[in-house]
């Protein structure tokens, strides 16, 4: 896990013996074509949590490097990767038109790349597609929740009553001890964040937030 672009975006390299996928290449893509190649990794697969611009900035490079890659996320983010006014790549300065996703992934799906497992988890409302990524007792939670904090959904496709409801049913159901690292800032857990997160508490109505309709 490292940190790329200007909103310090976190990037992961997961590996399993010689095999590798890359989550969220937000930016700074040699950073992770220096490490693969150092490790001596055969990269896999780029596996995207959403579609904003800065999680994407370094895909179309990384896949020009690795074209063997499959590029894969959930198919209600697809557009977002070539539409740079669907990924709000203005927000932070660029004009982001990356590649087209070889595969959609589905909520629940178990990847299989060589030896490394990683079970896909659709947990909507920061985006309509918005994915996490359960590796045994870790989880990547790209912009769902933070430590002490949750995902943005004033923006295009987010919906606060949504996130705060996915958070609740596919996050906080796994075991405290399951460590979170998500898209922005440091590792925290899902026990911490149960106990502790003031957006998640259980008494909080998701009601005040304005819903959005995704059909």
């Amino acid at each position: 896990m490292f940190s790329v672009g200007p909103l310090e975006t976190n990037g992961f390299i997961i590996e399993e013996d010689s095999d590798a996928v890359v989550i969220d290449p937000g930016d700074e893509a040699y950073r992770f074509t220096d490490i693969l190649q150092k490790r001596q990794l055969t990269l896999q697969a780029i596996l995207l949590t959403h579609g904003h611009g800065d999680h994407i900035g370094g895909l179309e490079e990384l896949h020009r490097n690795h074209p063997e890659a499959k590029v894969m996320c959930h198919r209600l983010d697809s557009e977002m990767l070539t539409n740079p006014a669907k990924n709000l790549a203005a927000l932070i300065g660029k004009n982001i038109v990356a590649c087209q996703p070889d595969a959609y992934i589905e909520d629940g799906e178990i990847l299989t790349f060589g030896k490394l497992t990683l079970t896909a988890i659709h947990v909507p409302g920061h985006t309509r597609g918005h994915l996490v990524f359960k590796i045994g007792k870790e989880l990547i939670a790209g912009d769902t929740v933070f430590s002490g904090g949750i995902g943005r959904w004033d923006l295009p496709g987010g919906n606060g009553n949504l996130l705060i409801q996915s958070i609740r049913a596919k996050i906080l159901t796994l075991p405290d001890d399951t460590r979170i690292y998500p898209g922005h800032g440091p590792v925290t857990t899902v026990g911490e964040e149960r106990r502790s997160n003031p957006y998640l508490n259980p008494y909080l109505d998701p009601s005040i937030f304005s819903p959005v309709s995704f059909s």
